[in-house]
């Protein structure tokens, strides 16, 4: 279902408080549509492969991958999923800000580094990430000055090289670790490095992983729920969902890169469309240049449209001549060099089309759809990559 917002002068914020950064004119230039009704599909999918024993981590960080933390968040917390990870400080504050009064567990992804950071988590109900013995210390020292016991996470390194306890560090934290100390161990996870494209290195990792969580309770750590799993990993090594599982781009209805043909996301929608206006249609003639750099000259008389967004949207550049847009139902060719506030397309073939007309640069248009997985593989990158680089100048509506 997708739910349009109503934008006119004079709206006060807290009549909006999940969709403020969008109350900006009443005339979008492009604009992102969230399908929550896709999203909600998605959510109990997922949740119907992993199995009802294991709880689903819905992972919000980045703004949502992009496509609005507080609108994903609250069609979620309908869903039924009320566990949320974000990775900054910052991103766990403004979301706790966004749905006051909602109950809703909330992680993040970043260690605090300072007893202020430890304090504001406090203060906010975040479930932090104990990945030290240094944030170990820190933890406990800012739980005893506020007088209550903080929930944290440990994290445990098993080849990401990333953050963690790496197997060296294991026995210093359990020489140093307190029964009696004011922090309450919500899980043990760690984070697998290739369980999009390696699943024995991911095996590997993930017997690492239960071995160090053999010799934690070997040593008295408590009994705690396990996580190693995000997207990648619960469709290619299906041991490793264990107690819960942490997942985003499945829930957007986005394959991990390599696994479109994977039955679950055969099933699986896209929450994302995002569209731009044609302002703007020429014809050129043959040996004419397009955009800056001239890296597009027409091979025959050539009817160019132009469209309101360009990559101070979040349209990557390097998508210059290469990407399909959809219009009228139809895939037609990106021309000329992406620009800041603009983009071309070769509109020959679609001589209906006019200004006004509204064109697709992710999601369907009647038979024709562009996938966020066929832009990433144009620029050799991931599809979260694309998506969270979508900018706020593109009003999301749902």
């Amino acid at each position: 279902m997708l739910i349009p917002v109503r934008v006119f002068a004079g709206v006060r914020r807290e009549e909006h408080p999940l969709n403020w950064y969008n109350i900006l004119v009443p005339y979008p230039t492009n604009w992102i549509e969230i399908d929550t009704s896709a999203l909600h599909e998605n959510a109990q999918a997922i949740q119907a492969y992993i199995g009802a024993g294991r709880t689903l981590w819905a992972v919000v960080k980045a703004d949502a991958y992009g496509h609005g933390a507080p609108v994903v968040a609250q069609a979620l917390l309908q869903a039924g999923i009320s566990h949320f990870i974000v990775a900054s400080l910052n991103e766990a504050v403004v979301l706790r800000e966004a749905l006051k009064g909602q109950p809703f567990r909330l992680m993040t992804l970043y260690p605090p580094t300072t007893p202020a950071e430890w304090r504001t988590a406090a203060e906010y109900a975040v479930e932090s990430v104990v990945d030290s013995l240094d944030g170990y210390r820190q933890a406990c020292e800012v739980a005893k000055v506020f007088g209550r016991t903080l929930p944290v996470h440990l994290e445990i390194d098993t080849g990401m090289s990333r953050l963690g306890l790496t197997a060296e560090q294991i026995e210093p934290f359990l020489a140093a670790l307190c029964p009696d100390a004011p922090v309450r161990w919500q899980s043990v996870f760690t984070h697998f490095a290739c369980a999009d494209s390696n699943a024995e290195f991911t095996r590997e990792q993930l017997h690492r992983f239960l071995q160090d969580v053999e010799r934690l309770q070997a040593a008295g750590f408590p009994r705690t729920p396990l996580h190693a799993a995000a997207s990648a990993g619960m469709l290619t090594v299906a041991e490793s969902m264990l107690d819960a599982v942490r997942c985003g781009l499945l829930l957007y209805g986005i394959a991990p890169t390599g696994l479109e043909t994977h039955p679950l996301c055969q099933n699986l929608k896209p929450v994302l469309c995002w569209r731009a206006r044609v302002i703007s249609i020429r014809t050129i003639p043959e040996g004419q240049s397009v955009s800056y750099g001239a890296r597009f000259r027409a091979e025959r008389p050539t009817r160019v449209a132009t469209l309101s967004v360009g990559y101070a949207d979040g349209y990557p550049i390097g998508l210059t001549n290469l990407a399909p847009i959809a219009l009228h139902g139809t895939l037609v060719p990106q021309i000329g060099r992406v620009c800041m506030d603009m983009l071309m397309v070769d509109i020959t073939d679609l001589p209906q089309t006019r200004v006004g007309d509204v064109a697709t640069l992710i999601g369907r248009d009647g038979d024709a759809e562009v996938r966020v997985e066929t832009l990433a593989r144009l620029l050799n990158t991931t599809p979260h990559e694309i998506t969270t680089r979508l900018g706020k100048r593109a009003r999301r509506v749902g």
